[in-house]
Order: C-alpha cells, then sequence, then structure tokens
C-alpha cells in the first residue's frame, strides 16, 4: 500500500526511508524487499529513493549500519550499568538481548553471508570485544585475566550460539515438542551457554 505523499526534509525522508526499509526487511528478510517496495510504503518516488542511496544492497548496508549504531549504544548502555561487564553470564545477557530483536538478526545474518558487507557488521563485533577486554581488565588486574585471543574466542562462541538459536529456536524448539513462546527455553539455554562460555574465558591464555 503506497503512504501518503507529504514534504519532508531530507533528513526526514533518508530516515522515513530507512524506517520503511527496516520494517519490511524485519518481515519479509532482506532478498524479498526491493527500492520500489519501500518508495511505496514512504510515499515518495522511487528516483528519490535512488538519490539517497543508490542501490538497494547500499540501502541495507545503511540499514544494518544504523542498527549497530542502535545496538552498541545498548551494550554500552548495559556495561556502563553493570561496570563492565566483563563475565559470561553478563556477556550472554547483552547477546541474547541484541538478539531479541529480530530485525537485527536478519540484517546481520544477511550481511554475514555478502562479503562485500563484512566490514558493516564487523566493527560492531570489534568493538564488543573491546568493551568486554576493557572490562576483564578492570576485573582482573592479575596475570591470570584471559588474553586477547580467549576473549575473542568466547565472544566468537557466545555470537555464534546466540544468534543460531535466535535464529532458529522456532523450529527447532517446536520440533522438540516445546513451546517456542515459553521465556524459560531462552533462559535455560542462556544459563547453558553461560556455563559454559565461564569455563572457556577462565582456563588461562589461550593455546596457540
Amino acid at each position: 500500500m503506497t503512504g501518503p505523499r507529504r514534504r519532508r526534509t531530507p533528513e526526514q525522508a533518508r530516515e522515513e526511508i530507512l524506517d520503511a526499509a527496516a520494517e519490511l526487511i524485519a518481515r519479509y528478510g532482506p532478498d524479498g524487499v526491493g527500492l520500489r517496495r519501500i518508495a511505496e510504503a514512504v510515499g515518495v518516488s522511487h528516483g528519490l529513493v535512488t538519490h539517497y542511496f543508490g542501490t538497494y544492497r547500499a540501502l541495507v548496508r545503511a540499514v544494518l549500519q544504523r542498527e549497530n549504531e542502535r545496538q552498541r549504544e545498548r551494550i554500552r548502555e548495559r556495561m556502563r550499568a553493570d561496570h563492565g561487564v566483563p563475565y559470561a553470564d553478563g556477556m550472554t545477557q547483552v547477546l541474547f538481548e541484541t538478539l531479541a530483536d529480530e530485525r537485527y538478526v536478519r540484517l546481520f545474518a544477511w550481511s554475514s553471508l555478502h562479503a562485500e558487507d563484512v566490514g558493516t557488521s564487523s566493527r560492531g563485533l570489534s568493538e564488543l570485544v573491546d568493551a568486554v577486554e576493557a572490562g576483564v581488565r578492570l576485573a582482573l588486574p592479575g596475570p591470570d585475566r584471559p588474553d586477547r585471543d580467549r576473549i575473542e574466542a568466547v565472544v566468537l562462541l557466545a555470537l555464534s550460539a546466540a544468534c543460531g538459536f535466535a535464529l532458529g529456536k522456532r523450529s527447532w524448539l517446536a520440533g522438540l515438542g516445546h513451546d517456542p513462546a515459553d521465556p524459560t527455553h531462552d533462559a535455560a539455554f542462556r544459563a547453558a551457554l553461560s556455563a559454559a562460555l565461564a569455563t572457556h574465558m577462565a582456563g588461562g591464555p589461550a593455546t596457540p
């Protein structure tokens, strides 16, 4: 359905295009949407969307970049509130809160499958590792703290498991005869993952 045509500033038009793209991508996936469909949803011309973003791929990258910025701010706020969140339980809690946003998960997964878009999503991951490392250094100032390689491994394990669970839990839990909407399954999975990550995080320097 075409949205109403009305006057907008360039900034308003750009933000509304990004909002519509994010909503449609969340509903249909990045491969199920195009520039014309987004233009119709906002009530602007196809040419205006092209003027601001060039190509559909560039528009998806812009949506992901904005979502990455929002997620990084949420993570920073959580880490400030929890004084760094250096431990596995806090880390997985942050990741689960981030990946609870299905729109973000779809965008992240899509961008990870397109080599030319890797930089857009990887910058946010690097900043997450930096934040976790800073928290670990504050909490464990001695020589027994985990090194960068071990922290990266823990973050990658947490991200892989949490992202996979976010993408597949509906069909997986249903296939196991469970109600995917029951939040106790999220809590149980997070607790099991946190225990495994805590063991690895406390295992000393990573071996080469």
